[in-house]
């Protein structure tokens, strides 16, 4: 562990660290030396805590590459696995809420019933990714790749899925209050049962979409017209 040490001679003050040494003779500059030096420390501590993470092989870092790797039920809260390769890797039950998972490849993977409300897993690759259960509130998965993905009775409460492609994707029964699907593409995509009151679709391409059942309540469609037929009376 580095050790950061002060000396003082009465008119010059140093601080060592490794074998570093940094000379203030200006008193005026003593305070923001330290501050910096202090910020430095920190930063070099948070990168090594992050990097010392490994969970069954796989080290848990921005860019990891863990394909197929067994993470299921594991606590992964507020990590950075930003452009990390997790295809097929099994992620099921896992708490990965506040999370950095941009641009990551996640093609195949399960993440069924995981928690990932409130990560960011913005253009992100999920091609065929079992995420039935999961809890998406208030994540943003905008230009995400979800095609043929399995959502079914996922939580997307809040969830941003703006420009993302749901191509054939299966949101049976999902609660979708709230998520904004603005410019997404849901061609063959099913919302059967789903709850999407107060969702927004403007922009969506909903070709062939499947609503039967789906509860429309202040939902904004596509042409920016406003579904109110499943509002209660």
């Amino acid at each position: 562990m580095p050790v950061l040490l002060f000396a003082s001679d009465g008119n010059c003050i140093a601080l060592y660290y490794y074998q570093l040494v940094i000379c203030s003779k200006s008193k005026g500059y003593l305070l923001k030396t330290i501050a910096a030096w202090i910020l430095v420390i920190a930063s070099l501590l948070a990168l090594s805590a992050e990097a010392s993470q490994t969970i069954n092989g796989c080290q848990i870092k921005r860019r990891a590459s863990c394909p197929g790797a067994n993470l299921s039920g594991v606590n992964l809260t507020k990590s950075n696995l930003a452009s990390a390769d997790l295809a097929r890797a099994d992620l099921s039950g896992a708490d990965l809420s506040g999370d950095r998972i941009t641009e990551a490849n996640l093609m195949e993977a399960n993440l069924s019933n995981a928690n990932l409300s409130g990560a960011d897993l913005s253009q992100t690759y999920m091609n065929n990714a079992n995420l039935s259960h999961a809890n998406f509130t208030k994540a943003d998965l905008s230009q995400s790749t979800l095609p043929g993905a399995n959502l079914r009775s996922a939580n997307l409460t809040g969830a941003k899925l703006t420009m993302a492609n749901l191509k054939g994707a299966d949101l049976t029964g999902v609660n979708a209050t709230g998520a904004v699907f603005a410019m997404t593409s849901l061609v063959d995509a099913d919302f059967s049962m789903a709850d999407l009151t107060g969702a927004t679709f403007i922009g969506a391409d909903m070709r062939n979409t499947n609503l039967e059942g789906a509860t429309l309540c202040r939902t904004i469609m596509s042409d920016r017209s406003i579904n109110n037929s499943g509002c209660s009376k």
